[in-house]
């Protein structure tokens, strides 16, 4: 025998949900951010020294330093004196084109100097290695000169004949050459020269190979 079983019926239970709270939110106190300034670098050029400010331990000299003096560009362009000026001998040429100087020395330096002078404005210069009694006296290997024209001797003869961009800029000598006293001072870029037979000094520039002509006695 099987007793029928009996199902006891479900509780029909209603569940009634708990309120919930909604919480309510605190503003947090805001606070104002401290702020660092920001650091602005200043920077400063710091302009090359000129000229003027450099300190050179050997002034020109005579008239020198009256040409020198007045002009802050030719300073720059001729550095500091390297030498004091020396008394030496000298001797001019004149040509078509320009002009041949020797010096017997260059200032403090024992060593013979031609420069040719050109019309142009710049110039060439050239050591004087004529030997009297080894070199001819006369250029070797030109051609006769045109009238009324000279071919140059000695060591101006050597050095136009030697170098084609001398001979060719200056053309022919247009009188004999003449001797003169001379006075020279060294500078880091150039020479100044003055010339007792023109009573004029020269002012050669190394940079560009330039000179002038300075209505200015020693």
């Amino acid at each position: 025998f099987s007793p029928t079983p009996v199902i006891a019926p479900l509780l029909n239970l209603t569940l009634t949900p708990r309120p919930t709270s909604t919480p309510t939110p605190v503003p947090m106190p805001t606070r104002a951010p401290t702020l660092t300034p920001s650091f602005t670098a200043t920077y400063t050029d710091t302009p090359e020294p000129t000229f003027a400010a450099r300190a050179c331990t050997i002034a020109p000299q005579g008239g020198f330093a009256a040409i020198y003096n007045r002009e802050p560009a030719l300073q720059q362009a001729l550095g500091c004196a390297q030498s004091a000026a020396v008394p030496v001998n000298a001797a001019i040429q004149d040509f078509e084109n320009g002009r041949m100087l020797w010096v017997s020395a260059l200032a403090d330096l024992p060593t013979g100097t031609i420069y040719a002078i050109l019309n142009t404005g710049q110039y060439l210069r050239y050591a004087d290695t004529w030997v009297e009694g080894v070199d001819p006296v006369q250029p070797v290997g030109i051609e006769s000169a045109p009238s009324g024209r000279l071919a140059p001797i000695r060591g101006f003869g050597k050095a136009w004949a030697l170098n084609a961009a001398a001979r060719n800029s200056l053309g022919w000598a247009l009188g004999a050459e003449s001797g003169t006293g001379a006075q020279v001072q060294r500078f880091e870029r150039g020479e100044m020269i003055f010339i007792a037979a023109l009573n004029q000094t020269y002012v050669f520039m190394a940079q560009g190979s330039l000179w002038r002509l300075e209505n200015a006695p020693f």
